[in-house]
């Protein structure tokens, strides 16, 4: 039953002006780092196409079908103003889903139709746990698919009646067509070092320069900044600039706070630069993994949230051996990693040692030789040795694991000698998920500190504790998505404190020096994140987490970060039958505004509220109607 698709003259209009999108998004040079990627290129192209097929209705799709469906289903002349998500949704209601997918396949798969050629699509509608494939064009869920490049998604909301309503009236739905989101951007540091110190002690003369790349949204009011820094060693000093621009009264040693930076930074790519150097005895030059910067801003982009799938290396230039310590936080179940390190054609680096860390446990993957100033470690290399080990990606979903590379042998002490760089341009490690949680870009992502906190029991120095708890509030209108913490910590080298974790009261980490089958002690305990599972402990009301320690080790609170990410609905579906068109409206904007909440602010709403009959067998909803890409 594959048919010509026909437009109306809107409809043609709306197709012609999403071509020259797709054209002009089609042919942006990809960039290398944070940034517009392939994927989120990718993904405003399936947004458009979900955008425009939302807009057409069921009576400008062509004669033959639409009679055809009329005549064979329980759907009528009377919805031939409904929109075709609207109609996807009825058919999928009435089991009439060999329909919807001769509607989907006119729509999207004709020439000049919404989907360009070359790519793949499909169509599901979801409601609680129940998906239903309408039509793929390979046919098959997307992830299920072996090989995925830039998988993207787009949604929308359908729903209608509840029962023991009015047999007629007006209901309504809204969503937020432009709006503004109060959200902040949280750059967190790495554990980077390089020796500062000859070899027989002293000053080597080696400056360690890391660059730290902030990604501002394009059109956004910035309202605050700030900056913390801190060494690897409390002597060591350092110099700040920020786009070039050195920040007064950031040389100092050990650790500083930089406030009031606002003005320093722009929309857009923005480049914070520390350069540290010997101090008064310490080996290592370098940022011990506290250091964040902090920008709070206002945007109308509805996804700010950095990639999951890639994550880039700092910018670093030395003149000894590096360590460089990279944490991930992957939200879904992950199906392979690589990594790739550009060392700059002309180095004379000589090889590169990477190793995985997990719970507090180093595992060397391999020693490689550089090759015109690149290396590489594919999947198979990593994974085969990571399961010698007996570690399964399926136990890293939710937490944070390290990557550590070594650029040539690495040594704390070490005389001055060539110049090293790791080109964060083209540094990276790559995730492939089997299980893409594409579920955020559907709705507008949010990011917050966590500011309020306590803490007790001092140990060794000021501002050092042994037991901190943070908390903070989720109301239940938002998603919860996940909750990071970057840590100032101070640890007694040779000793073995105990360490946990506890969030909401369940514990997520402990290690415990008299029971030999509990956690690994972690050193460097200068990160730790989770999601949704286990089942509490992150939910819709007053979150916890609390870390405790016994002697041996401590963290500064003050120094440290919480960061929670929750999505909030950009719409809401059809509600309570009213006897009055304005009723209806007003009902779905203020459900709209109780969604959105405090967060963000809706500057327009669009309304539909149509006159509807109770007896129709709608989706009692709301259910989510999904549009998949991929190549």
């Amino acid at each position: 039953m594959k048919k010509g698709f026909f437009f109306t003259m809107d409809a043609i209009i709306a197709v012609m002006l999403l071509g020259v999108a797709f054209s002009i998004v089609l042919s942006i040079e990809p960039t290398t780092i944070s940034g517009k990627s392939n994927y989120e290129q990718m993904h405003y192209v399936t947004e458009d196409a979900m955008q425009i097929f939302s807009k057409l209705k069921f009576s400008d799709i062509n004669e033959t079908l639409k009679d055809e469906i009329i005549a064979n289903t329980n759907i009528t002349e009377e919805d031939l103003g409904q929109g075709l998500p609207d109609i996807i949704g009825l058919l999928w209601a009435y089991n009439e889903t060999g329909y919807a997918e001769d509607l989907i396949i006119d729509v999207f798969s004709e020439p000049g139709s919404l989907i360009p050629s070359g790519y793949n699509y499909a169509l599901s509608v979801e409601e609680t746990d129940n998906k239903t494939l309408i039509y793929s064009t390979t046919g098959n869920d997307p992830e299920d698919e072996e090989e995925l490049n830039y998988l993207t998604s787009a949604s929308r909301i359908v729903s209608g009646y509840k029962e023991n309503t009015a047999p007629f009236g007006f209901v309504a739905r809204a969503w937020a067509t432009k709006f503004k989101k109060s959200n902040t951007l949280i750059v967190m540091g790495d554990v980077i070092t390089s020796s500062v110190r000859k070899q027989w002690g002293g000053n080597n003369q080696n400056k360690v320069n890391i660059t730290y790349i902030v990604d501002i949204s394009d059109d956004a009011n910035i309202t605050d900044a700030y900056w913390f820094i801190e060494a690897a060693w409390t002597d060591t000093k350092f110099k700040a600039y920020i786009n070039g621009v050195y920040v007064p009264g950031s040389d100092s040693s050990g650790n500083k706070l930089l406030s009031n930076l606002k003005d320093y930074f722009h929309r857009g790519r923005n480049y914070c630069n520390v350069v540290y150097r010997y101090g008064s005895g310490g080996y290592d030059g370098g940022d011990d993994g506290a250091t964040h910067i902090v920008v709070t801003y206002n945007t109308s982009e509805i996804n700010t949230l950095n990639q999951h799938n890639k994550f880039y290396f700092q910018d670093v230039k030395s003149n000894a051996s590096i360590k460089y310590k990279k944490p991930i936080f992957s939200l879904s179940e992950i199906n392979s990693m690589s990594v790739h390190m550009n060392y700059t054609e002309s180095t004379s680096v000589s090889e590169s040692t990477l190793y995985f860390i997990y719970n507090g446990n180093t595992t060397t993957i391999s020693t490689k030789s550089i090759s015109n100033g690149t290396v590489d470690w594919n999947n198979t290399e990593i994974e085969s040795v990571l399961t010698a080990a007996g570690i399964n990606y399926s136990s890293l979903d939710g937490r944070y694991f390290w990557f550590m590379v070594d650029v040539d042998e690495y040594h704390s002490r070490e005389n001055l000698g060539y110049g090293r760089r790791i080109y964060g341009n083209d540094s990276y490690i790559q995730l492939t998920y089997s299980s893409v949680d594409s579920i955020i870009y559907n709705y507008i992502d949010i990011s917050k500190p966590v500011q309020n906190y306590s803490y007790s029991n001092q140990y060794l120095i000021a501002d050092f504790y042994k037991n901190i708890h943070w908390n903070f509030t989720l109301r239940d209108t938002i998603i919860p998505l996940m909750a990071k913490f970057q840590f100032a910590w101070l640890y007694l080298s040779g000793s073995d404190p105990s360490q946990q974790a506890v969030a909401n009261g369940i514990p997520l980490y402990n290690h415990d020096p008299l029971n030999a089958s509990s956690n690994p002690l972690i050193k460097e305990f200068a990160r730790f994140g989770y999601d949704t599972n286990p089942s509490g402990i992150l939910v819709n009301s007053t979150n916890t987490f609390d870390l405790s320690f016994s002697n041996g080790y401590a963290v500064n609170p003050h120094n440290s970060l919480g960061e929670y990410t929750f999505l909030i609905p950009g719409s809401v579906g059809y509600g309570e039958t009213f006897e009055t068109r304005q009723n209806a409206t007003d009902d779905a904007i203020n459900r709209l505004k109780t969604m959105l909440g405090e967060y963000v602010d809706a500057e327009d709403i669009t309304i539909e509220a149509p006159l509807y009959s109770s007896k129709m067998p709608w989706m009692y909803g709301p259910a989510l109607i999904t549009l998949q890409v991929w190549r």
